[in-house]
């Protein structure tokens, strides 16, 4: 499932967006969930450090004496860079600085349900599977792949190294291979590498150093190649 917050120092507002995505969510078989609504940008800052947050709808104006959108986007920008950005403000001139902190949309004030409508869309359509971005690891953890550097094999679990964190799943190592994309390769009987993000490859001591600093252990066989 995936997690969507509103951050908006209108709350009324924020709970009429809620109620029109749930709706929405509901009517297009979307399995996604809004569990986040506050006006505070702490709460929002701890749930992106936690991984809490997969789709972000943030407010731009606060006149409660939180920061401007646009610079708190890039404070968390700072510590998670995977989740979806997507600003709401009713001054349509900060548009054109919005988009330095990667933002999927830009939703202006006051909105109603045709603009939730395609938004809706527009996120299915990136979440989709079949655009092999996410991998669903359970009912409700779902995994950017791309930000995947390794998973191991640990007794009957099997745990996902990524850029912003670690998680765990039940499933094998040959399903997540089977689903995974061909960039993904069983480096060791326990071990599956994403090639794409691997910058050093030690034959010496048997490992893999990938871009973000992990490493994970290769047979002697392995060749970045494959």
């Amino acid at each position: 499932m995936y997690k969507i917050a509103i951050c908006d120092d209108e709350i009324d507002c924020a709970n009429g967006i809620a109620k029109i995505l749930e709706t929405q969510f509901t009517k297009k078989s979307f399995n996604a969930k809004v569990t986040i609504i506050t006006d505070k940008q702490d709460v929002i800052y701890k749930a992106i450090e936690e991984n809490e947050i997969d789709i972000l709808i943030l407010d731009i104006v606060f006149k409660n004496g939180e920061k401007n959108g646009i610079d708190f986007a890039n404070d968390l920008r700072k510590i998670n860079k995977d989740f979806c950005l997507i600003f709401l403000t009713a001054h349509f001139r900060y548009m054109p600085l919005s988009f330095v902190s990667k933002t999927f949309d830009f939703l202006v004030k006051p909105v109603n349900k045709n603009l939730i409508d395609s938004l809706v869309d527009r996120l299915i359509d990136e979440y989709s599977i079949k655009n092999t971005k996410f991998i669903h690891l359970n009912k409700s953890l779902v995994v950017k792949i791309n930000t995947i550097a390794y998973i191991e094999k640990i007794n009957n679990k099997s745990y996902i190294y990524t850029s912003s964190g670690a998680y765990s799943c039940t499933i094998t190592l040959d399903s997540l291979l089977n689903e995974l994309p061909n960039n993904f390769i069983k480096c060791h009987r326990s071990y599956i590498a994403n090639k794409d993000l691997i910058s050093t490859v030690d034959h010496k001591k048997n490992y893999v150093i990938f871009e973000n600093g992990l490493k994970c252990p290769i047979n002697s066989h392995f060749k970045l190649e494959e």
